[in-house]
């Protein structure tokens, strides 16, 4: 399942590009995102992964839920390419988000993100328009929620 999508933020591209790794932005970000903090690997690999605890409003989802995001490609300050693969009795989903940064003059920054998930498991038979949309819709959310946060940070 493939989902792509772009938001304009008031900011230059270093600020957008440094709130993407800041947990307090992500946490405001994140709808029903519960606390937002890095933490050493669980799975034993190096470095350190943002964990977070959520609990989404979605009927059958409710959580609480801890993922774990790790970065993969990172190019400052145009491009980062994000990781996670949550699972619980329901199944696994393993995701990808590359998202763009692009300059549109000196204080505003057009985002754009592609989004790859595939679903094993129970949550599998879930119809893929069903999962689309609602995913469709919560990262649409999250990058509002993000451009608000950005705009609200000082230089």
């Amino acid at each position: 399942m493939e989902i792509t999508g772009s938001q304009q933020i008031k900011a230059p591209r270093q600020r957008v590009f440094d709130a993407l790794f800041d947990p307090q932005v992500l946490k405001e970000s994140i709808p029903g995102c519960e606390s937002a903090e890095y933490v050493e690997n669980p799975d034993g690999r190096t470095g350190r992964e943002l964990k977070l605890v959520i609990s989404p409003n979605v009927p059958g989802l409710k959580g609480p839920y801890t993922v774990y995001v790790r970065t993969g490609e990172v190019v400052a300050p145009e491009r980062v390419v994000l990781l996670s693969e949550p699972y619980n009795a329901l199944g696994r989903i393993k995701a990808s988000c590359t998202i763009t940064l692009a300059e549109d003059g000196a204080a505003t920054t057009n985002l754009s993100y592609a989004a790859e998930a595939t679903l094993e498991g129970k949550i599998a038979a879930t119809p893929e328009i069903v999962m689309k949309n609602t995913l469709k819709l919560a990262l649409d959310q999250f990058f509002k929620n993000f451009e608000k946060q950005v705009g609200a940070i000082t230089a």
